[in-house]
């Protein structure tokens, strides 16, 4: 047994599925381990441990989170959560639970409404970041998409209201998300971005509108194959596509539009003849 994850591949042996008190050993053993590696290995041996253990770690909190009845235990997520939160960049577990806690929105967003999430889930994927959670943690976060239409908070505000030219990538995400949740609304958050002027990569924001064409489901929490417990299906009606075209129109030169309409699945063409203003910069 290596020395450097002794723990965790202890906690992992003796980790029985469903037991919640098992998993706060188990995500201390993780925390301790991924250190441990990376204090005498460096990033390989950090990547090596992260990339073979993650997965059952994963599923075993994951496990936890469902009570005896089928319902999901929120209060267990989130004192997890609360022991290891987002953003300080002195834990290993964000790559974990985020993933975790997305996988949970997903569900419940679907099976019971964008309602039933608690909105301390919103406030914990809004704070992780790539350098004190990792990527990998990040692209879970954006997930968080997914809450979308929610009663109490306003999802599109705030990711409009952080977004800027840094943060683009991170829009990117969650707009995917958002276009698989709520077609759209998911063109709704692409036309307020595109008239944000903070807002350069304006086509690219399009490609997250792409995916929900040729899937229902996302790729993204990894680990995870949502299309084989859920059933859903996610469709962009005419309707749809004709507001796309237009908002295209209205935020971006036709002659831009015309010259990537091979690039997009969408007609950009149309969105530039249709709908087009020179007056568009």
């Amino acid at each position: 047994m290596p020395r450097d994850i002794a723990p965790l591949t202890n906690a992992l042996a003796e980790t029985t599925s469903g037991n919640q008190t098992d998993v706060y050993t188990l995500l201390a053993a993780w925390d301790k381990s991924v250190e441990a590696a990376l204090e005498r290995g460096g990033s390989s041996r950090y990547r090596e441990v992260t990339k073979n253990r993650r997965p059952k770690v994963i599923d075993l909190v994951d496990a936890a989170t469902t009570d005896e009845s089928g319902e999901t235990d929120w209060t267990f997520l989130q004192e997890c959560t609360d022991a290891y939160p987002p953003g300080v960049d002195d834990h290993h577990c964000s790559q974990v639970l985020a993933n975790v806690v997305t996988r949970y929105v997903i569900r419940t967003r679907i099976n019971q409404g964008p309602d039933a999430i608690p909105l301390w889930v919103v406030d914990y994927l809004m704070d992780i970041s790539v350098d004190a959670d990792t990527e990998w943690a990040w692209e879970s976060a954006s997930a968080v998409g997914w809450v979308i239409g929610h009663s109490d908070t306003a999802v599109l505000d705030r990711v409009v209201d952080r977004t800027d030219t840094d943060s683009e990538p991170w829009a990117m995400g969650i707009l995917k998300h958002v276009a698989f949740a709520d077609p759209d609304a998911g063109i709704t958050l692409l036309k307020r971005l595109l008239d944000s002027p903070d807002t350069r990569e304006d086509l690219t924001f399009l490609r997250s509108l792409e995916r929900p064409l040729k899937q229902d489901l996302p790729n993204f929490p990894q680990y995870w194959e949502p299309q084989t417990e859920l059933e859903y299906e996610v469709a962009f009606t005419d309707d749809h596509l004709d507001r796309l075209l237009e908002v295209l129109g209205e935020a971006v030169h036709p002659k831009r539009l015309a010259k990537f309409d091979d690039q997009f699945e969408f007609n950009l063409q149309r969105a530039a003849d249709e709908y087009g203003s020179v007056d568009n910069e």
